[in-house]
This record gives C-alpha cells, structure tokens and sequence, in this order.
C-alpha cells in the first residue's frame, strides 16, 4: 500500500464526526475498537498502540493501524517510540533518587552545583532552585537554537557542552532575549524542555556516571525495560516504529518548540516554517543534545512497568525505583499559578471520579504520547500514537473510565 492510497483511505466520511463524550463503563471490545478507528480517521493517525493497568498487572491493551504504513509493518505493543515529555517523569525519578539518597536538595540553589553560571541577565540576582525546575516555574526558556538542535541519530556532542554553550555569553547557543523570561521564579508557569536537560546533568554531576547509564542501572534494569534507552545506540531499532507528521495545506501539524513549528526532521534537521508535501511525511529516527527532556525510547508494555511501579508505592516485581513518600511528593500541589495541578514534573489538569487524574503527555514529530494514573483508585492508562499534534487524552480519558469498570 503506498502512501497515498493509505490518506485517502484513511480521510473517509468520518473525518469531521464528533468522537463520543460519553463514558465506556459498560463498553465491549467493539465499542473501544470503534472509538480509537473513528479518531484514528478523523485526526489521520497511522497507529496507536494503548493499554489499562492496575498495580500488578495490565488488564486491556491493543494495537491499531500501522507502525510503517509502506511496509505494512502493524503497530505493536512492544513497538519503540520517542515517547517525548513523558521522558521528563523519569529524569525526575532519577533526581528523586538522589534526593532520597541526601545527594542533593530540591530548593538549593542551581548555582551551588554547576560547574558554570546560570543567570537571567534580566534579573541578575535571582537564583533558581531544582523545585523551579521541575514545576515549569524557573526563568529558563527554549529559545530557537534549542529547536535547531534535533538531529538525525545520536547527539553529536555531550549534554554539558551544549548547557554550557546555552548558558555562557559567549556561548554558541547563548541568546540573552530567547532563553531567559523576563519574570521572576515562582511568579509563574511557563513549560521549557531545557530545564530538564539541567536536571538530566546535576544526576551526572552527583551520580559521576553518564545520565543515560545512570537510568539504565538505577530504573530500567531495576524493572526489566531492557529495550528502553534514551541513545538511539542502546536499543533494537528494528523494533521503532516510523514517526509520521501530517502535512496539511502545506503546513506540519504542530509541535512548536521556540515559535516555530517544527515540521519534519530530515538528514539536514528540522524544516522548522518550510512548506511541505501533503499527506504523511516520514521523520528520521532523530535525538538531540538535551535529551533528558523528551528523547526516550520504549514501548507501551515496557512503560506500564514504570507506571505501575507509581502505582505500587515505587516497587514492581520485588524491585523499588523510590520511596512512597518520594512519589507522594510528585503527586502534591506545589501551587504554581496556572491552570493545571502541578506536582514535581507530573500533572493534573482535571478530577475523575472524585480524583485527580496525574499524568504527563508527550509531543514531538511524529509522536504523541500520554500516560495518566488514578493513584488511588489504582488504574491507569497510556496511550502512543506515531504522530503528533493530536490529543491521545480523548483516548486515555476514555480508557480510565473503562479502567474503573474493570477493577
């Protein structure tokens, strides 16, 4: 099947059908089947790959459509994929880790542990905490030259070259207007990924080990995620799914990192505001120098061991990530204005059932992705999709509800 005649196929009379409000508590196989085929046509999904959990085990899980729509390569469960920000969770477990360990404190300051100096040249004197850092609420910011940097393959330089060269004046990716905000910390929220590329290097700087070894050791290897990896290197990539981007009109279907679209990664990087081909462009199986904020790969069987390990107080199958209190301290308010529920990196943006619904979701080219827990209630969700600017909460929603019925 080429790639055209998938497109048409996939745009059908559904295309502009409303996806169901209402919940799936009394839902069958058909009738989850018939929601995620509707919203794979309507918002032109290739394959989604999705599973429910409760603490000990996986209680529903499929997989639709295509990982590569040329090959006719089906979408998997065990399918590798970039699964975005939902990577940042784990850069925080690792921090959390060192924290438990007494390594470091969240509300000391950044500059007490960096070899260089971090400081907002529009506020000179104030100092930002590893706290600010994982609420979104530090003065950092993602300017252009972080949106330049995705690339084909594996960094071609170290994370602590590239923080140092976005945080010194002289620095080649140093841009006073673009990586600093003009507030104050703590006066507001305001999402950046190159936070969490600071916080992937102070576990190097404390841990002495690389950050992508010190994941491997201290929570893939602790819970079997034996294809997980944040280097292209250490995974199977006979098992990565293709990541697609929807061309419209000319234009890439989101994400937009610095103002600018991204567009489609190729061999000479992002296309950024380029006009495009219509229809499904493949992206390059890329990385990027600050990748503890979204670089991961794993798929969504592997990913439900680490949740629920979350779900389980930090312990899976006999082997512990973190403290219950450490994950309690994840999941609390930390009252940072804006208009969701943010916890240290998790998030709640609205209640189920009486419970606020944690998660983190993810977006890059060619990948959406979502992960969300009712602590309590003990169920959970995640949901891959290999492309982006969709909204894979309409499916996890629905699987929850679907969940609370199961348990």
């Amino acid at each position: 099947m080429n790639r055209r005649r998938f497109l048409q196929q996939s745009v059908t009379a559904g295309t502009a059908a409303l996806l169901p409000a209402t919940p799936l508590f009394a839902a069958d196989q058909n009738s989850i089947d018939a929601f995620i085929e509707q919203k794979m046509r309507r918002d032109h999904i290739p394959g989604v790959a999705a599973c429910i959990f409760d603490a000990e085990r996986v209680i529903w899980s499929k997989a639709y459509g295509w990982a590569n729509i040329d090959q006719r390569i089906p979408m998997s469960l065990d399918g590798l994929q970039n699964i975005a920000s939902i990577s940042k969770t784990f850069t925080t477990t690792a921090i959390m880790q060192l924290y438990e360990a007494g390594l470091l404190q969240l509300d000391e300051d950044l500059n007490s542990i960096l070899p260089f100096v971090v400081r907002n040249p529009k506020h000179p004197t104030d100092r930002i905490t590893l706290r600010q850092l994982m609420t979104h609420s530090s003065f950092v910011r993602d300017g252009l030259s972080y949106s330049r940097q995705y690339a084909c393959g594996d960094p071609r330089f170290s994370l602590s070259v590239w923080l140092e060269q976005y945080f010194t004046p002289d620095g080649a990716f140093y841009n006073a207007e673009e990586n600093f905000h003009d507030w104050e910390p703590d006066s507001r929220f305001e999402y950046t990924n190159v936070s969490f590329g600071i916080l992937g290097y102070i576990v190097e700087l404390k841990s002495g080990i690389p950050f992508s070894e010190y994941c491997r050791r201290n929570i893939f290897s602790r819970l079997g995620m034996d294809n997980t990896a944040w280097m292209l290197a250490d995974v199977d990539l006979t098992q990565h799914v293709v990541p697609y981007t929807w061309i419209e009109n000319t234009t890439a279907r989101g994400p937009t990192w610095g103002g600018i679209p991204l567009g489609v990664i190729r061999e000479d990087g992002p296309t950024l505001d380029a006009s495009l081909a219509d229809g499904y462009q493949e992206n390059c199986v890329y990385n990027h120098p600050n990748y503890p904020d979204g670089f991961l790969r794993t798929s969504v069987n592997q990913l439900s061991v680490y949740a629920r390990a979350y779900l389980n107080g930090g312990e899976f199958g006999g082997r512990r990530i973190l403290k219950d209190s450490s994950i309690q301290a994840m999941l609390t308010n930390q009252n940072i204005p804006g208009n969701r529920k943010q916890g240290l990196t998790w998030y709640a943006d609205q209640e189920m059932t009486g419970e606020l619904k944690w998660g983190h979701g993810g977006s890059d080219p060619g990948s959406n992705t979502d992960m969300r827990l009712l602590p309590a209630q003990g169920v959970g969700a995640i949901v891959f999709a290999n492309t982006n600017g969709i909204v894979p909460t309409e499916i996890s929603d629905q699987l929850l509800e679907l969940g609370l019925g199961l348990i």
